[in-house]
């Protein structure tokens, strides 16, 4: 029993070995074969034999593992699978930070956030992480030979943020939501002046304005029913408890009523003076004689 005890620690140790020696060559073999695919440019090959050189990197030198994950990286750029290359680059620079490779792999990743951004139609989170990433690239590397890519990126950026807050502000304005809209044309006219026809987004910014007063209209026959409706309850209330809270309700309605009969008032004025500039910077246009009519009712 004794020697059969022995004969099975020895077993185990052999069989322990083995698989040490074992997942060595996988490491060195599957690297080796990953490189070689990234130079002769197979980069899925490349992708798939260096992943699972990185099972074992254990037995991989610093070195290697740097360049295992720098390559993959790469590779996802280059196969433009941005998602995947957007996560092994920014693993490669929280890990790498400071190597000769760090400034490509940053650009990499601002071109990467570009290329994923959707059109100017959807949201645009990817479009303003790209140029939050372009930015602190040209904080990092002022110098770059990358620089004037950058800037076309961010500039490429910003059109399309720009073109997003444009579609917003014609969906609003194309359904009646004046006010909303006019906020939309205003934040375009103040942040990307020079992405946009000024000529056009001014007068829809003043056309929003002036015809606020039509929005504030709908809501105030909207808050009447509701009143009116708030009322009738009223009467019929049996506690004091339900009478307050009720005309509580008609009570904040009614302030809704005025809230919106000032902003009317307020966006009116400030359309009326914007009227007076649009004529002197552009002359009596087409834009110009609508607003006029706009000013008019």
């Amino acid at each position: 029993m004794r020697r059969l005890l022995v004969l099975l620690l020895i077993f185990l140790v052999g069989c322990a070995k083995m698989t040490e020696e074992k997942r060595a060559r996988l490491a060195t073999e599957n690297y080796s074969q990953g490189m070689s695919a990234y130079a002769r440019k197979d980069y899925k090959e490349s992708i798939s034999k260096l992943s699972e050189a990185l099972k074992y990197l254990e037995n991989l030198t610093p070195e290697q593992i740097k360049s295992a994950k720098y390559t993959i990286g790469e590779s996802y750029y280059l196969r433009k699978d941005y998602i995947n290359a957007i996560v092994y680059l920014e693993d490669y620079l929280f890990y790498y930070p400071e190597s000769p490779e760090a400034e490509k792999v940053y650009f990499m990743v601002v071109d990467s956030y570009m290329k994923v951004a959707p059109d100017a139609y959807r949201d645009q989170s990817y479009t303003l992480k790209a140029i939050d990433k372009a930015k602190e690239f040209l904080s990092k590397y002022p110098n770059s030979p990358y620089t004037d890519r950058v800037m076309e990126l961010i500039d490429n950026a910003q059109t399309k943020i720009a073109r997003h807050e444009y579609l917003i502000g014609r969906f609003y304005e194309d359904f009646g939501y004046y006010y909303s809209a006019s906020l939309r044309y205003r934040n375009l006219l103040v942040n990307y002046p020079e992405q946009v026809s000024e000529a056009e987004v001014l007068y829809r910014y003043i056309k929003s304005l002036l015809r606020v007063k039509d929005q504030a209209k709908r809501q105030e026959a909207k808050y009447k029913k509701w009143i009116e409706s708030a009322e009738k309850e009223l009467r019929t209330a049996k506690s004091e408890e339900d009478r307050r809270a009720i005309q509580n309700r008609i009570d904040f309605l009614n302030r809704e009523i005025e809230r919106w009969k000032n902003l009317a008032e307020m966006s009116r004025q400030e359309g009326l003076k914007l009227l007076e500039t649009y004529a002197q910077v552009y002359g009596e246009n087409v834009y110009y004689r609508e607003l006029k009519r706009y000013a008019g009712q």
